[in-house]
């Protein structure tokens, strides 16, 4: 019983990190696998495995090798898609090696649990448990709901973070194409589809003429896309002037003004 206090104890201080601070995935899972002593996956719904870690002591020679290709085997993947509630302590007496060109498992007596992780009630990931030779006791897999909240709760709060860091960059890029006049508006769409995608060689002169603007006018464009860190420039002399491009969002806003100015003009 000390021992399931102590990992209960472990698994407090994991929860109560993450509620402040970022954890990566992979080591989160790190820190769990060496609680509970079993191997641990996670993997999204087209059974891509996005993080993981092997206990030390299933480790062997064919780990390496069934990772690398970071797809979750098949059989897993289809008990996955086929329940929505979680697998718990299932048993394989004579496992297969997840490493396809390996027939039998170097372990005997495999046992795994799958969970779903479900957002907005989509399933949109799971968390697969193995662990070889012992099954879960009772205590354990109440440990194993546990960690799956806990990495639950993680990877919906990076997704909150994700999407909100998403939105501010797009917030960010129509805030500094909205400060542009409608001629350098023209001189910066021009200059960005002189690049290829987010990096490229420009000549302002070339761009003034195609956009019937000033050498200034460009330059001023692309001087306040600078200073509201959507693009970075640098300047190459008689090459012209490298720009990088920052923010993927700059694209698509100037691009979007633009159309609205057609249609408004047509």
């Amino acid at each position: 019983m000390d021992t399931i206090v102590s990992k209960i104890h472990r698994l407090n201080m994991v929860f109560t990190r993450s509620a402040t601070t970022v954890i990566p995935l992979d080591a989160l899972c790190d820190e769990l696998c060496d609680i509970l002593g079993c191997n641990i996956y996670l993997f999204d719904t087209e059974g891509h495995i996005f993080a993981y870690s092997v206990a030390d002591v299933f480790h062997c020679p064919y780990t390496d090798c069934s990772l690398s290709a970071q797809e979750l085997p098949l059989r897993y993947m289809e008990l996955f898609k086929a329940n929505d509630t979680s697998i718990v302590d299932r048993y394989e007496g004579d496992p297969k090696c997840t490493y396809e060109d390996v027939g039998r498992c170097q372990f005997n007596n495999r046992y795994y649990s799958i969970y779903p992780v479900y957002s907005v009630l989509k399933k949109v990931s799971g968390i697969l448990f193995i662990r070889y030779e012992d099954s879960f006791s009772e205590a354990e897999k109440i440990l194993c709901e546990y960690t799956c909240a806990i990495v639950s709760l993680e990877m919906l709060r990076q997704e909150q973070e994700k999407a909100h860091r998403i939105s501010k960059e797009a917030a960010k890029a129509k805030l500094a194409v909205d400060s542009l006049t409608y001629s350098e508006r023209r001189a910066a769409c021009a200059a960005l589809q002189e690049i290829e995608w987010c990096r490229g060689e420009v000549f302002l002169n070339c761009i003034a003429t195609q956009t019937y603007t000033a050498p200034s006018t460009v330059s001023g464009a692309l001087k306040k896309l600078e200073l509201a860190t959507m693009i970075e420039t640098k300047s190459r002399g008689v090459k012209g002037m490298h720009i990088q491009v920052l923010n993927p969002n700059l694209r698509s806003e100037l691009e979007e003004l633009q159309r609205k100015s057609h249609t408004r003009s047509s």
